[in-house]
């Protein structure tokens, strides 16, 4: 049963479809109660039941259907008093607890948790401010939560807007009896310390989520006391806007003020044609590189790239030119294994990158590539994948921001547990990654700018002497034009002598590395002489402990051989003897018998006597 219902979950329904299961399965609701989103989870108590939780504008319900065993509960947003984000069993971030004066209710195996909890705040927020969802806050929920197929036709979508029209209207003031004002007074007093702490929260959520404003992934400050009790606190994407976001800009304060140059050659970047992604930005910083340097870095076969896949245990990198797609996009993929130390995962790991360059790019000026990136040895790995968004704007001529954002994508809805493994897992190999990243871009940055500081000065260099040269009016001009030519040579000799420098330096390297090679080569020449001897020593010593052995074995078994003689020569005395005296004693017994017999005849004789007599 608990199977059929995960897969009734996961089975893709419309509004349509929910609405009317809410409906008919909370008869005692009022008719003006719409749906606004329902989501899959389960209440814990004695056992985990598995079912749906729905929210309204004004209620909050459950059902749930196990083997017929029917749980309802309806709770008034109203009577909330505490709601916080719990972890099950102390590890998994899959659940909301809801409290009420009488009651806690554990709803966990949200697969969107955050999410949910955003939508359940928001609209427990307007109900302690007394304040009604509008027509379209109404309809941009709906589309948050089922898309833009509702599964209602034209009627049903007229009739629904008139519904709307009708029944959500602000609530005045008189609607609720004075007493009910105290009592919902004291219960927004209660709350408002956790609801600072909400705020704070839901602002992490917005930026996770990608639902602030500019589908940005900035922080907002928490509202003070006194804005929690003027305006309804994040109930809809329309108030939210109007408080401006801050970007996350790492380093905000560095390159706030440009000269005039770099101002007329930068790119606006409120006009760029796409955003970050919804889920992290990790990189968001303005480097010493152009913006033509910086593509070429990270989209080509670079030595900066190779060093980064290096660093990164990353081989076998095969990588395929960019060929330019009919809708006038670019495209590239790259093929590579990364070698893992993870038991759980094996040794290394496959991975496939496809790197796309949109057509809205303008070279040297701004770039927008998004790559995909699928791992085929993973567990689950066809379950979902990684998208990186990198965001190349030119600041000025030798100036560039780069913008790097990334997102986890689902082919296919796994398990929350499992859900909630592969995004612990993946963000946290996707924030060291992109930190190293970065790291070796700014490392790559001061090279660059090592290099160009270098050639400023010899150009300088060049400048003043050729200068000096010119404000001598006394010098006569052949003299003049053999001092800049030795300028010229002065300034190619210091090269000249930097390169023959560097030529000795690594000479010398090479013969000294050379002849390391040489007397290791020469040490392991003579560890192998001594071994073989050392060897043919052990083999001539094992013959010789063979024959000795041989002999023995043939002396002793000589020496068993003649004792084995002489026992049996004792032997054969002994029967001889035993014999001998057999004999004699047979002789004997021969002889008793045969005068034994003669007494037998006598005797015979005597009794033939007397009879006759008689």
């Amino acid at each position: 049963m608990e199977g059929a219902l995960t897969v009734r979950q996961i089975s893709s329904a419309t509004y349509k479809d929910r609405n009317e299961e809410y409906k008919r399965q909370f008869t005692h609701l009022p008719d003006t109660e719409k749906l606004i989103a329902d989501y899959a989870c389960a209440l814990q108590r004695d056992i985990l039941l598995q079912g749906r939780l729905y929210l309204s504008e004004n209620w909050l319900c459950f059902y749930s259907n196990i083997f017929r065993w029917e749980t309802t509960i309806c709770i008034a947003l109203k009577n909330i008093t505490f709601m916080t984000k719990e972890k099950t069993a102390r590890l998994i971030p899959n659940a909301i607890q809801i409290v009420t004066e009488s009651e806690k209710f554990f709803f966990t195996s949200f697969g969107a948790r955050d999410r949910s909890y955003l939508s359940i705040f928001r609209l427990w927020q307007n109900v302690l401010l007394d304040k009604s969802l509008t027509r379209q806050e109404f309809w941009q929920l709906l589309q948050q939560n089922y898309g833009n197929e509702l599964g209602l036709n034209a009627e049903e979508m007229e009739n629904l807007s008139l519904s709307i029209e009708d029944t959500v209207q602000p609530r005045s003031p008189g609607r609720s009896s004075l007493d009910d004002c105290g009592a919902r007074d004291e219960k927004f007093s209660k709350s408002i310390s956790f609801t600072r702490e909400s705020v704070n929260r839901v602002s992490e959520t917005e930026s996770i989520d990608g639902n602030s404003p500019k589908g940005g992934l900035g922080k907002e400050e928490p509202p003070s006391e006194k804005q929690i009790k003027k305006s309804p606190l994040l109930t809809s994407e329309k108030r939210l806007s109007r408080v401006p976001s801050k970007s996350l800009d790492l380093n905000k304060n560095e390159y706030l003020s440009l000269d005039k140059s770099s101002t007329s050659d930068s790119v606006d970047e409120e006009n760029m044609p796409e955003k970050d992604l919804h889920g992290r930005l990790y990189i968001n910083r303005v480097f010493h590189i152009s913006a033509e340097r910086m593509f070429e870095l990270l989209f080509t076969s670079s030595r900066f790239m190779q060093r980064f896949a290096d660093s990164r245990n990353i081989i076998d990198v095969v990588s395929t030119p960019w060929k330019i797609e009919p809708g006038g996009d670019q495209l590239r993929t790259m093929t590579y294994t990364i070698i893992l130390n993870n038991p759980l995962t094996g040794k290394c790991t496959t991975a496939t990158e496809k790197q796309t360059l949109y057509k809205e790019s303008r070279e040297a000026q701004f770039y927008l590539v998004d790559s995909e990136v699928l791992t085929h040895d993973v567990p689950y790995h066809d379950y979902f994948y990684t998208l990186n968004r990198y965001h190349i704007i030119r600041s000025s001529k030798q100036k560039c921001r780069l913008r790097v954002s990334t997102d986890v994508k689902y082919r296919k809805q796994p398990w929350a547990i499992i859900k909630s493994l592969i995004e612990k897992n993946s963000w946290s190999s996707l924030e060291d990654y992109f930190r190293q990243l970065e790291s070796n871009l700014l490392a790559e940055e001061s090279v660059l700018n090592q290099s160009v500081e270098d050639t400023g000065k010899l150009s300088g260099l060049r400048r003043r002497r050729r200068t000096f040269n010119r404000t001598a009016e006394t010098v006569p001009k052949l003299s003049s034009q053999r001092s800049s030519g030795d300028v010229g040579l002065d300034a190619k000799g210091d090269i000249s002598g930097k390169k023959k420098e560097m030529e000795i330096c690594n000479t010398a390297l090479i013969v000294v590395m050379s002849i390391f090679l040489l007397l290791l080569v020469l040490l392991n020449v003579t560890l192998f002489l001594k071994l073989s001897r050392i060897e043919s020593a052990a083999q001539s010593l094992y013959r010789l402990h063979l024959q000795e052995e041989k002999s023995l074995h043939l002396a002793s078994g000589m020496l068993s051989r003649a004792e084995s003689i002489e026992k049996n020569k004792d032997q054969a005395h002994r029967l001889k003897g035993v014999l001998r005296d057999s004999i004699v004693m047979l002789e004997q017994l021969k002889s008793s018998l045969v005068m034994l017999q003669r007494t037998f005849d006598l005797l015979n004789k005597n009794k033939t006597g007397m009879t006759v007599k008689s």
